[in-house]
């Protein structure tokens, strides 16, 4: 039974409709027991996985894989848009709704919002559309901002940074979109979040600490900087770099320590390679401060921020002063092997 379930679900990337069931033999009583047994799971109302392909996707894929089952269902007179067309080419959000599918009309129909589906309609031109997966979805540009309108300040900045570093979207590109899309709600705001987003961060948990650095008043870093040896080896590569004084600073999230490690036999090996690294980086006489992803709540941001000027000002008064040369390098410098500096 659990056979047919996969077969019926690769038809579409990973989901199966209720008729497809039906057709094959299946009466509801069934689904209910695979249900129940948790060979199925119910996406929606008619819309189903199997459990085993479901439970390894993050929520954000998940959303992903409903959001294609409603755009399939409902053919070809809508696309994809909003948080779930930023969500198709990118993975990676921040606080924002992912219970409800967006999609922008292209028949000129009126808006609705109906069985956890926002209908919008938005004039969307033929360049506003691409086709991701076999699907019509809202390209890249137009995705980030419509779904930064939607969001904070800080989820919008996640969503347009992940934008660009993963889809490859210029700044350019957003910055066109935010001046065509002047006069829509909250396009003010989303504005910002393109100002203050950055395609080299890696993760949301690094855009989420550069938006911790605006909104506590610290100064802003570099990101993805190479610290190197005097003699120009490399030494690591660290999230970001205060080069004028000195100083480094890392996100540590789950990827490094947690269900991510790449360590299964020895967990605490994770800790111990970067213990070693953050002691090579201090060999180099360059300071460097952590943080994880309690330390980016609102309740805590501040006492972050706090500790973090203390480490800068702190490296700036050892390091900086009669510093010989310059250690930290912007990874995407054209010109790492030349940046070197008499104080």
């Amino acid at each position: 039974m659990e056979d047919l379930f996969f077969t019926l679900a690769a038809r579409h990337g990973g989901y199966l409709f209720r008729h497809e069931l039906i057709d094959s033999g299946f009466r509801d009583a069934d689904i209910r027991t695979a249900m129940r047994t948790g060979s199925l799971t119910r996406l929606r109302h008619g819309t189903y996985a199997p459990t085993s392909e479901l439970a390894p996707l993050t929520a954000e894929a998940r959303h992903v894989l409903t959001a294609y089952s409603v755009v399939d269902k409902l053919g070809p007179g809508v696309a994809l848009s909003h948080h779930s067309a930023a969500l198709a080419h990118s993975p990676q959000s921040y606080g924002i709704d992912l219970a409800t599918i967006h999609v922008t009309r292209l028949d000129g129909r009126h808006g609705r919002q109906e069985a956890a589906v926002a209908f919008h309609v938005g004039g969307l031109q033929d360049r506003d559309v691409c086709e991701v997966d076999g699907r019509l979805v809202v390209a890249p540009a137009r995705a980030a901002f419509e779904s930064a309108c939607l969001a904070t300040t800080e989820s919008g900045m996640v969503t347009m940074s992940a934008i660009m570093h993963d889809d490859g979207c210029t700044r350019d590109e957003l910055e066109e979109m935010g001046a065509r899309m002047a006069r829509w709600p909250r396009g003010r705001h989303a504005r910002l979040a393109i100002r203050l987003a950055d395609g080299r961060c890696e993760s949301v948990g690094e855009s989420r600490s550069l938006y911790m650095f605006w909104r506590e008043g610290l100064p802003r870093p570099d990101t993805q900087v190479v610290v190197r040896t005097e003699h120009g080896g490399d030494v690591a590569r660290t999230d970001f770099g205060w080069l004028s004084h000195r100083h480094t600073g890392e996100f540590d999230g789950m990827v490094k320590y947690g269900r991510l490690n790449p360590y299964v036999d020895q967990p605490g090996q994770a800790i111990t390679d970067e213990k070693r690294r953050e002691d090579l980086v201090r060999g180099e006489l360059v300071g460097m401060s952590r943080w994880t992803w309690s330390d980016l709540a609102p309740s805590r941001r501040s006492r972050t921020a706090r500790m973090i000027l203390e480490d800068l000002e702190r490296s700036k008064r050892i390091y900086a002063r009669n510093a010989a040369y310059f250690p930290l390098v912007p990874a995407s410098s054209p010109h790492r092997a030349n940046l070197r500096s008499a104080r």
